[in-house]
């Protein structure tokens, strides 16, 4: 056999191996978006990233109910993704809205969220708000969904 064809058949190879690692990867994160995600396991770790920040701020007694008010402010909203074969019944230009309405709902409830960052900001002596710039949605650094 020369030389090319060898080339040849360990190129194709190759990228028939690659190829297969981004079927297996695109999979995967199908099955993700289709129930591989855990609400129970999210809430959990939600709840231990604010017991972990509400140590780490030594909250006066005075300042306990603007946290109470902040953290239930700051529970996902849930429940507003649709589910693939609903949005495959429809046409193109109503996919679309549906979308640009999800967009919306998020955007409203994200102004939600920033006014409920901004009052309980306001409560926090300036050490405190320094542990809480720190730490805040610190699993977003980094690129790669982890704490750094």
């Amino acid at each position: 056999m020369s030389n090319i064809r060898k080339l040849i058949i360990v190129g194709l190879a190759g990228a028939s191996l690659g190829l297969g690692a981004i079927a297996v990867n695109a999979s995967a994160g199908h099955r993700c978006h289709e129930g591989g995600f855990n609400k129970e396991k999210s809430a959990e770790r939600m709840q231990q990233r604010q017991a972990r920040l509400h140590d780490q701020l030594k909250l006066g007694a005075e300042q306990e109910p603007a946290w109470k008010a902040f953290t239930e402010k700051m529970k996902p909203a849930g429940g507003d993704r649709p589910k693939h074969a609903e949005l495959a019944g429809l046409k193109a230009p109503e996919r679309m809205e549906r979308m640009a309405a999800m967009m919306q709902q998020r955007e409203g409830r994200m102004a939600e969220r920033v006014a409920a960052v901004k009052e309980f900001y306001a409560v926090l002596t300036p050490a405190q708000q320094q542990v809480f710039d720190a730490n805040f949605m610190t699993r977003h650094r980094g690129g790669k969904g982890h704490a750094k």
